[in-house]
């Protein structure tokens, strides 16, 4: 019974498919040839007003209808001004308007329909209707066009960046994520000899120290790091980043000199360590070595280095405490990894932080975390490179860099950069702070001492060429952190 009920409904609606189908045909073609039999009517029609004029001398409007009425390769009718003669029906044929003209290359353009001799259906009425829009449509997009090329209002990507309400700018992208300070460049800079003394005091030692230790000698062991290198050839500066050592600082820097405006920086939803390298290809060893040693054009070499333990921290606070979610896989390796390390709640200062009634991932103590990087090392593991101490990262002792600056003189030093490479007046610069809980070196010691003597001698350890090559003084956290269990 239901497959009887089933066959009937869809022989039903085959019917109803067929008829429609059929109607269309028959449709489509009476509409054809009463197109056929409309063109016919027009070109009697116009054929017997010239008839009834008879005038040699016709209208501008006439002379307009029949200038579009025949289009031929050489000359009109209008242009040869020879009347052609008319059937008794009032119809012409063109071969008839001159010799030269022939049928096959003459072409007949529909002229308006009067109303008396056709009506216009549905059909036509639609068609008329899309053909004014069209025009309209065309119209408007002219007279804006040629309103905004007259006053000149073409704006570009720069243009629309420019235009970007500044208010905005710090409330979303790069700067609604960091903390921004302004810097104001001195007008002119000379070099202090106490300046000249401590950069010369700098490199000297640290080859010492590299001697020492036999790192100034590269070796399978030892090889030069290029991976974290920029150079910008056209203002003559190779960089070695440090991460966590006012690396956020010089990456705005460095792309201010590669073209990118200011408004794309700080509104820019990219990292500025993406927007470098689009910039700034990663160089392997021989092209740093290259760059390095280029005799026509001496660059300026320089890298930033911080106190060890201080970017340690600084480091803990940025990717892991903060529960940034590209290190929630990490955060939860270390929790399982040391669970009898880790506390509830985290006090810095006066500040509490519920774990995990704010964040998703459970997030490490610093003890666990610093557990976690010393077990790491000992294992021969791969560092983060936030953490990884800077003799591995930018090997110093392989590259003769020529100025070794500081965070903690960075005002002197940064000026120092800047005015000996000449791009005091090409970038903007800025001292950018991704920590909005004070600053690290402010907060440090209260992460520090917390550790247990082994934790803080394992971190000796691990940053001993950091501490002895820059000439870093810790006494101060390996002392608060003695006898500790």
């Amino acid at each position: 019974m239901r497959l009887r009920v089933r066959l009937k409904s869809l022989a039903i609606l085959s019917v109803i498919c067929c008829s429609i189908l059929l109607y269309t045909f028959v449709d489509l073609h009476s509409g054809s040839v009463q197109d056929t039999n409309q063109r016919a009517i027009i070109a009697r029609s116009t054929g017997l007003d010239l008839q009834s004029l008879g005038k040699r001398e016709l209208s501008e409007s006439v002379a307009e209808n029949n200038k579009e009425l025949i289009v031929v390769e050489s000359k009109s009718y209008m242009e040869k001004d020879v009347k052609p003669e008319l059937a008794e029906n009032g119809s012409f044929h063109i071969s008839q308007i001159s010799p030269k003209i022939t049928t096959q290359k003459a072409v007949i353009k529909k002229p308006p329909t009067p109303k008396s001799i056709t009506e216009c259906d549905h059909n036509c009425q639609l068609r008329k209707m899309r053909d004014r829009n069209r025009a309209l449509m065309k119209q408007l997009m002219n007279s804006t066009k040629s309103r905004d090329v007259a006053k000149n209002v073409i704006c570009d990507q720069k243009c629309r960046l420019a235009k970007l309400p500044k208010g905005k700018l710090l409330q979303r992208g790069y700067a609604a994520r960091v903390q921004i300070e302004n810097i104001t460049l001195p007008g002119s800079w000379t070099v202090t000899q106490e300046l000249v003394d401590r950069l010369y005091h700098r490199n000297s030692h640290l080859k010492e120290v590299c001697q020492k230790y036999g790192l100034d000698k590269e070796s399978e062991e030892n090889k030069l790091n290029a991976w974290e290198f920029l150079i910008n050839k056209e203002y003559g500066l190779i960089w070695c980043n440090v991460f966590k050592a006012a690396s956020s600082t010089w990456f705005y820097n460095f792309n201010l000199l590669s073209g990118y405006s200011e408004a794309q920086l700080l509104s820019a939803k990219e990292t500025p360590i993406s927007m470098a390298r689009k910039k700034y290809p990663r160089p392997s060893a021989e092209q740093l070595k290259g760059a390095l040693h280029n005799e026509t054009a001496q660059p300026l070499s320089f890298m930033i280095v911080r106190n060890p333990l201080e970017r340690f921290v600084s480091a803990y606070r940025d990717k892991i405490l903060s529960g940034s979610q590209f290190y929630a896989s990490i955060s939860r390796e270390i929790v399982k990894r040391y669970p009898d390390l880790g506390v509830n709640i985290m006090k810095i200062g006066m500040i509490e932080k519920a774990w995990k009634s704010i964040h998703r991932s459970p997030i490490p103590s610093f003890s666990q975390f610093t557990q976690y990087v010393i077990d790491d090392a000992a294992k021969g593991k791969k560092l983060n490179e936030h953490w990884t101490p800077m003799t591995q990262f930018c090997t110093p002792c392989l590259v003769n860099f020529d100025v070794i600056a500081k965070t903690e003189t960075m005002e002197e030093d940064g000026n120092y950069i800047i005015f000996n490479a000449g791009i005091e007046h090409v970038i903007i610069p800025k001292r950018i702070n991704r920590s909005r809980n004070g600053p690290t070196d402010v907060v440090a010691e209260s992460f520090l001492c917390g550790l247990t003597e082994a934790q803080m001698s394992g971190l000796m350890y691990l940053f001993k060429y950091d501490i002895e090559l820059f000439e870093y003084d810790v006494n101060k956290y390996v002392n608060c952190t003695r006898g500790k269990q």
